[in-house]
């Protein structure tokens, strides 16, 4: 064992990014810190913290929405898997999570998860966590299921990716021209697995086209700096239909935040969340924030509006002991 604790800090990540259903991420400015300690006995453990809701007493809340706190917990189980991955038996674990991405919103909180314990175990006992980056990106998407969040998770930045028989396919996008999220997170959660169940086995030939020449004119767009086009260049047919009336005031948020003169706007991942796409320090970006807030107020959710920097850094290791 090269070191018996380490501390990893993973963003979330926006998946899909529209019409690129399964194939694109991006990294967002919103970090998730996982602590892992080897214990000397019993059991593993996990506790998670929601460190935007400080308690009067001190300390923080744990999230409201349930996270395992066995060696269930998908850190853990990831650390476990990587471990494996690697040769070694995996240790029991102490691993503490210091949350700031909302729980099942869309914002790749599971990614976050998988990346860290992934990371961990290769910081404790793999011989070159930069140099294995493709092990993990194909172990990560094997436990996420498809690697758009994991991708730009453990990249950083936005990221173009396919799972092939051999592992994950990736190549990043080089967006030219500094751009703000505006995220307005509902007060409700949505499984991926429930968003997914929605989804028809079939679609039209037409809206495959539609999505085709989406998703192509979004990556070209975001790579030679044309972001007039990212009205339409966000536009989908594949997913977003399906799933926006999954939570009352996602679809009508999507709407009245190009109304309200955003470049894009789209379902984050597999949903509830909204997110506009705005120049970093936009003028009309409190307009659009507030445009998108309304639009689940007036149905009855609270949301939270949320101002991240797109394209962060990737997940990476930020203390270790030996």
């Amino acid at each position: 064992m090269k070191r018996s604790r380490v501390v990893v800090k993973a963003p979330a990540t926006s998946a899909n990014m529209g019409p690129g259903f399964d194939a694109l991420g991006i990294a967002l400015g919103l970090y998730d810190e996982f602590s892992f300690a080897v214990l000397e006995a019993g059991p593993s453990r996990a506790a998670t913290y929601d460190i935007s809701k400080p308690l009067a007493g001190g300390g923080f809340a744990p999230p409201r929405f349930r996270v395992p706190t066995d060696a269930s917990n998908l850190a853990i189980r990831a650390f476990r898997l990587a471990c494996a991955d690697i040769g070694v038996a995996a240790p029991e674990v102490d691993m503490t999570c210091m949350s700031r991405i909302p729980v099942s919103r869309g914002l790749g909180s599971s990614a976050a998860a998988i990346t860290a314990g992934v990371t961990a175990a290769w910081a404790m006992f793999g011989d070159d966590v930069d140099g294995d980056v493709q092990r993990r990106l194909d172990l990560a998407a094997r436990l996420e299921g498809h690697p758009d969040n994991t991708s730009a998770c453990i990249l950083g930045g936005m990221v173009a990716s396919a799972q092939v028989a051999s592992g994950v396919l990736w190549a990043r996008v080089p967006v030219q021209a500094a751009l703000e999220a505006i995220v307005a997170v509902p007060d409700v959660a949505l499984s991926t697995s429930v968003a997914r169940n929605v989804l028809p086995p079939n679609v039209p030939h037409s809206d495959a086209v539609f999505n085709v020449g989406r998703v192509a004119l979004l990556v070209a767009s975001l790579a030679s700096g044309e972001l007039h086009n990212l009205r339409w260049a966000t536009e989908d047919r594949l997913h977003q239909p399906y799933r926006a009336c999954l939570t009352p005031g996602t679809a009508a948020a999507v709407r009245v935040a190009l109304e309200a003169g955003a470049l894009g706007a789209y379902v984050s991942g597999a949903g509830p969340s909204a997110m506009a796409l705005t120049a970093a320090g936009a003028a009309n970006a409190s307009s659009v924030a507030e445009a998108m807030r309304t639009a689940f107020t007036q149905v009855g959710v609270a949301c939270t509006i949320l101002h991240l920097p797109m394209g962060a850094a990737g997940a990476g290791v930020v203390e270790a002991e030996r």
